[in-house]
């Protein structure tokens, strides 16, 4: 007991010095007067608080610009030392940036538990993270709420209740879309690509496991339900005028549809196939140039002072975006859309940001369109479709 003791004591001592050393540790001395940080009008007003409270505490500025195209610029400007010490983008830019070498990777720390793990992974590539996520956005099942007046608040429609009031679903007149009919495809255990052991996608396909269930499901419930010529338009109309009774969206659909009132209701997307259908999620958040004149304040700036829990409200109150955050998203548990997205997309997976996502879409697309007009077995179109990915990809 009594060498138990010293142990403890000792093992004290060490971490209070530890701490100790940690807390007398200084930043270093700023390298610039002032960081530069690209952003879109909203972003620029929502930063403003954390930009003069960064400003006060470490006497480095923060210039918040507004970017009209920040991917390019970027890409062409980091890549000779030039543009912003942080870029506020999209997740799936990740992996082109990435392959340019113009990124730090980026610890979070503490703060990691303060985001949705699902959108904290939409910044994560080859094993480390390169951003800080503020906004997310996936899909979710919106209905006309007179269409399932008897459930209650807290039930969800299942799948064949969906049926019966009608789905509508655009498929970009006849051109297909793999993104909106992703969470009916998992729902049969078809996900686009495998991940490895740190959850990172790979190049390898996964849409043979239960793809040929889904192309089925394609080729006899979905040719009854699903117009290959449907739009936006057509969707929308088909919604508002109650002859389909759902349809299968993004937040991005709530001003055309008015999704604040109490007309439309949002739920998660139930199962088709048996399993949990997932759908994608993007989300929206703060990259570290390589090329900034101080990747320390830089770091320090997104992590210490963005990822506040007051600021990430801020950026919630000023773009009305769903937020990553959660005490953001908590803090948001009044709006009605923020709630009903949110929540049906915790399980929500990251639109992958490989390089060989880019040989999918095309594919994808005019395979799904081929089954559901039945120009051929399913099963053939959807191996077919396979080989034909597996190729390009290779390319």
């Amino acid at each position: 007991m009594a060498t138990i003791k010293k142990s403890i004591i000792a093992g004290s001592i060490a971490l209070a010095l530890g701490l100790g050393f940690s807390g007398c540790a200084q930043d270093p001395t700023p390298k610039t007067d002032a960081i530069t940080v690209w952003v879109d009008e909203l972003e620029a007003k929502a930063l403003e608080k954390a930009a003069a409270e960064f400003r006060k505490d470490t006497k480095v500025s923060v210039n918040l610009v507004v970017q009209q195209d920040p991917r390019s610029n970027f890409l062409s400007q980091a890549a000779t030392g030039g543009g912003p010490d942080v870029l506020v983008g999209a997740h799936d830019w990740v992996g082109e940036l990435y392959a340019n070498g113009l990124i730090e990777p980026m610890d979070l720390g503490g703060k990691k538990g303060d985001f949705y793990d699902n959108a904290v992974a939409a910044f994560q590539y080859e094993g480390k993270t390169y951003g800080l996520p503020y906004t997310i956005e996936n899909l979710a099942l919106v209905c006309n709420a007179k269409k399932f007046e008897k459930l209650q608040a807290w039930e969800q429609p299942n799948w064949q209740q969906v049926k019966e009031v009608g789905l509508a679903l655009s498929l970009n007149a006849g051109g297909g879309d793999p993104y909106h009919l992703y969470p009916i495809q998992t729902s049969f255990g078809a996900h686009v690509f495998k991940k490895d052991q740190n959850g990172d996608y790979t190049p390898e396909l996964d849409l043979a496991n239960g793809g040929v269930e889904f192309a089925k499901w394609l080729s006899s419930e979905g040719k009854i339900m699903l117009d290959p010529a449907s739009t936006w338009d057509s969707s929308v109309s088909a919604l508002k005028s109650g002859s389909k009774g759902c349809w299968i969206t993004g937040p991005w659909a709530k001003d055309q549809l008015g999704l604040d009132s109490a007309e439309f209701n949002i739920y998660s997307i139930p199962s088709v196939g048996g399993k949990e259908a997932v759908s994608f999620l993007s989300s929206r958040g703060f990259y570290v140039s390589k090329a900034s004149k101080d990747a320390f304040y830089a770091k320090k700036f997104v992590v210490d002072y963005v990822a506040k829990s007051e600021h990430q409200k801020e950026l919630f109150l000023v773009t009305g975006r769903v937020p990553a955050n959660k005490s953001a998203f908590d803090a948001a548990k009044d709006d009605r859309v923020v709630q009903g997205f949110g929540n049906a997309g915790r399980k929500a997976e990251p639109l992958p940001a490989i390089p060989a996502m880019g040989s999918v879409w095309a594919s994808w697309g005019a395979s799904e369109i081929a089954i559901i007009r039945r120009q051929g077995k399913p099963e053939v179109i959807w191996n077919q479709m396979i080989a034909d990915i597996k190729s390009s990809i290779n390319q």
